[in-house]
C-alpha cells in the first residue's frame, strides 16, 4: 500500500465509509463496516487538455482547490480550478444512504476564451497481495476490478471507454517517461 495522509473529509452510510484529502483524492474505502477491510490502494483522476500531459485533479501545481459539504448532507464537493487552462472542475462525492454505492460525479466548465479538447482519465488500483490477486474486465461503459471476495465497478454514464490497460501500468508508464 502506498503512503496515506490525513483524512480531510469523510462520507458514508451505515455500512460504507470513504475518506478524502483536502484536494479530493479518495484515500480509503471501507466496507461492509467502518472498521473492516480497505479496498482502494489509489484512485486518481485526471484530464488531458488539448495535447497536454495528464493533469491529475488531486496533484497539479496549477490547480486551486476549495472543498465543502452540501448543507446537512454527506455530499462532498471539491472545486478545482486549473489556472493554466482556465478550466473549472467540480467533483461531487457521496454514498447513497440506502445502498452501498459510492457516487463520483465530475463537471467540467471551460472558462477559457478558446475551445478545449478535454479527455477524462482514471488511474486506479485495488489493495492486493500474493494471496489475494486482483484483475479487471472491461464492460460496456466501464470496468470491473475484482478479487476473490469483492468487485469494484467504475462506469461513465453516456461515455465510451477510448482505451484501457489492465496490467503493468506502472511499468508502461516508466517506459514512456524514459523514451
Amino acid at each position: 500500500m502506498e503512503n496515506k495522509y490525513l483524512n480531510e473529509a469523510i462520507i458514508g452510510n451505515r455500512n460504507m465509509l470513504a475518506t478524502y484529502t483536502e484536494k479530493g483524492e479518495l484515500q480509503r474505502l471501507y466496507f461492509p463496516c467502518k472498521d473492516q477491510k480497505q479496498y482502494i490502494n489509489f484512485f486518481h483522476t485526471g484530464v488531458k487538455v488539448n495535447n497536454s500531459d495528464v493533469i491529475y485533479l488531486h496533484d497539479d501545481v496549477n490547480n486551486v482547490y476549495k472543498q465543502y459539504y452540501d448543507t446537512d448532507t454527506n455530499i462532498l464537493n471539491t472545486e478545482i480550478i486549473n489556472t493554466y487552462f482556465n478550466l473549472k472542475m467540480l467533483q461531487t462525492d457521496f454514498i447513497l444512504m440506502k445502498e452501498n454505492i459510492l457516487v463520483k460525479k465530475y463537471i467540467f466548465m471551460n472558462e477559457a476564451k478558446i475551445d478545449l479538447d478535454i479527455q477524462f482519465y482514471i488511474h486506479t488500483g485495488l489493495v492486493t497481495d500474493n494471496n489475494n490477486m486482483m484483475s479487471c474486465k472491461m464492460v460496456d461503459g466501464g470496468m470491473l476490478q475484482y478479487a476473490h471476495d469483492y468487485i469494484i465497478a467504475t462506469f461513465a454514464k453516456g461515455y465510451k471507454t477510448i482505451k484501457h490497460q489492465i496490467h503493468n501500468i506502472r511499468r508502461q508508464y516508466k517506459k514512456r517517461r524514459n523514451l
